[in-house]
């Protein structure tokens, strides 16, 4: 597991073994999420408010040379 990022109860990372396309799932506050890194946008997304999946994207915007980064380390063996 590739971690990216921590913060307030959510993990957002990079799964060993995933599928294309390239994304990062977002797990905690009892919800879970996936966001492309290519295409910046959400994938799929369960229960979490409207607010926390506008501070995950920025969190996500910040670090993505960090996202592909870790998903390039993973996948691109």
């Amino acid at each position: 597991m590739g971690m990216i990022d921590q913060f307030h109860g959510i993990i957002i990372k990079v799964n060993a073994r995933d599928h294309n396309p390239p994304h990062v799932h977002v797990i905690g506050k009892g919800g879970e999420a996936r966001f492309n890194i290519k295409t910046m946008k959400w994938m799929e997304s369960r229960t979490f408010s409207r607010s926390d999946l506008r501070a995950i994207e920025e969190v996500i915007e910040r670090r993505i040379d960090e996202c592909w980064n870790e998903w390039r380390r993973i996948h691109e063996k």
